[in-house]
Order: C-alpha cells, then sequence, then structure tokens
C-alpha cells in the first residue's frame, strides 16, 4: 500500500517570498494565491498575521472591499502584538473609508485614539478620522479631530492651511433644495436659475409657457379634449418635472461644494503624509 503525503513544493520562506515578489509586482491574485498557500501548510506560523494583512492589502487594491475586509479582520485576530493589531486595524477603518462606510470607520479610529499605546497609531488614527468626517462633510468634527493630528505632526503652516480651508467649508452659501422647489413651482425655471442653472431655467420656463398658452388657446376655441390631451401628456411631464429638477439640482450643487472642499483639504493631508515618508527615508 503506497501512501503519499502531499507536500508544498518549496519551503515556507520561499513562499512567502514568492507571494511578496508577486506584491511587488503588483501581481496580486497570484500573491493572494502564494500567501493562502503559506496559512495552509502552516496555520500556526509566526506569518500568518502578516499573510493574512498582505491578502487584504491585495484585494484592496483590486477593488475587492470585502474580501479585503475579511482578510485583515482574520490578520488582526491572528497577531499576538497589540501594537501590529492597532496597525492593521487602522486599515480596517480606511477598508470602511474607502466603502463610504464612515460611521464604523469612525468607531474604529476613536477606540484607537483612546486606547493605543503607540503614539503613531494615535496620530494615524487622527488622521483618518479627520477624513472620515471630511466625506461625511462633518467640518466641526474633521476640524477637532485634525487638530489633534496637526498637533503631533508640529506642522504649522500645513495646520492653518487646513484650518483655514475647514473654515470656509463651515461657511458655505448652501442652496435650498426646499426653496428651489418652490420657486420652480410658482414659476417654472426659477429654481434652476437659483441654483445657477439658467440654461435649464429658461428651457423651462419656455417648455412649460408654450403649454400653458397652448391649453388656454384650446380652451377659447372649445377644443377641450386637446386641451386636457396637452395638460396630461405635456404639461404634466414638464411641470412636474421641472419641480422635480430643481431640488435635484440644488442637493447637486451642494454636494458638488462639499466634494470640492472636503477634496481640497485632502488633497492637502497627502501631500503632507507623502512628505513626512520622505523626510523620514
Amino acid at each position: 500500500m503506497l501512501i503519499c503525503f502531499c507536500l508544498p513544493l518549496y519551503g515556507r520562506d520561499a513562499v512567502l517570498e514568492l507571494a511578496d515578489k508577486f506584491f511587488d509586482l503588483h501581481f496580486y491574485n497570484e500573491a493572494i494565491t502564494e500567501y493562502q498557500r503559506y496559512i495552509f501548510f502552516n496555520d500556526t506560523g509566526k506569518d500568518i498575521s502578516y499573510s493574512y494583512y498582505k491578502i487584504g492589502i491585495a484585494y484592496r487594491n483590486l477593488h475587492d472591499l470585502e474580501e479585503s475586509l475579511d482578510a485583515l479582520e482574520f490578520s488582526v485576530q491572528a497577531s499576538i502584538s497589540d501594537s501590529i493589531k492597532d496597525e492593521r486595524k487602522i486599515d480596517i477603518a480606511v477598508n470602511y473609508i474607502a466603502w463610504g462606510r464612515y460611521s464604523e470607520a469612525k468607531l474604529v479610529l476613536l477606540k484607537l485614539m483612546s486606547f493605543s499605546k503607540v503614539p503613531e497609531t494615535r496620530r494615524k488614527a487622527s488622521l483618518f478620522l479627520g477624513i472620515a468626517h471630511l466625506y461625511s462633510y462633518e467640518w466641526e468634527s474633521a476640524k477637532d479631530a485634525l487638530e489633534i493630528y496637526f498637533k503631533e505632526e508640529r506642522n504649522d503652516e500645513a495646520a492653518y492651511i487646513a484650518d483655514s480651508l475647514l473654515s470656509q467649508a463651515e461657511d458655505i452659501k448652501y442652496k435650498s433644495p426646499e426653496a428651489a422647489t418652490w420657486l420652480s413651482t410658482f414659476i417654472p425655471g426659477t429654481g434652476q436659475m437659483y441654483t445657477g442653472n439658467a440654461g435649464d431655467g429658461v428651457n423651462a420656463l419656455v417648455l412649460n409657457g408654450a403649454n400653458i398658452y397652448f391649453i388656454i388657446y384650446k380652451l377659447l376655441e372649445e377644443e377641450y379634449g386637446n386641451a386636457f390631451l396637452i395638460y396630461y401628456f405635456l404639461f404634466r411631464r414638464y411641470y412636474l418635472g421641472n419641480i422635480y429638477n430643481a431640488g435635484r439640482e440644488a442637493r447637486e450643487y451642494n454636494r458638488s461644494l462639499n466634494e470640492k472642499n472636503a477634496e481640497n483639504i485632502f488633497n492637502l493631508l497627502k501631500i503632507m503624509e507623502n512628505d513626512r515618508g520622505i523626510k523620514q527615508d
């Protein structure tokens, strides 16, 4: 009776080294396969947490955030070092931010800021907490989190710029969707003009005005059926659409302002982090 033991073709370190090479070359699917191979044959190895971490980052780079999150959570569970666990939790929070799950990201980051014993981890947590608030358009909360970050960073110039941008964001003059809706209810097109979209506003005013003219004309001609058809198939469509679009354009205007401000501040933070990495190198 022949018994065959299926062993890996190469040693543990060789598997991990190959996985790292694939990862560095951005061959993420191949890297994931090799990290998984290492985990399969070394379920109690010291590099299990590291392997799960690299799998998580590889999946993130492949835009598979759900698989990335699962792998990063396994990485935290497999780590025996509190400092490394905290580092991995930062990456979990980054995944939540990328996924738009800002509330979950904030919870993870607030815990790290409160309980982590590593100053660098607390610094990173305050940075990403600020970013989570930025993309939630919570300007005051973002300012509070980034004040902690800049205090650790000791970069007064960047702190001043970020504070100025956040103060500007707090003073944004938003357009009221309710006001836009009511304006277009009473005079079609004026809601769009209020949001700065003069072209659509004039178009809505002309189309609805023309429909009203033809309805009145048909009524005066006692062509009640035609008047009803114009009202039902044309006027209702353009009039109700004009009201809906006025509110939508006001919300879009506000969203665009928020995104622009958040992006400006985020770009500043990204430049700072890049500069910091260069100085450390």
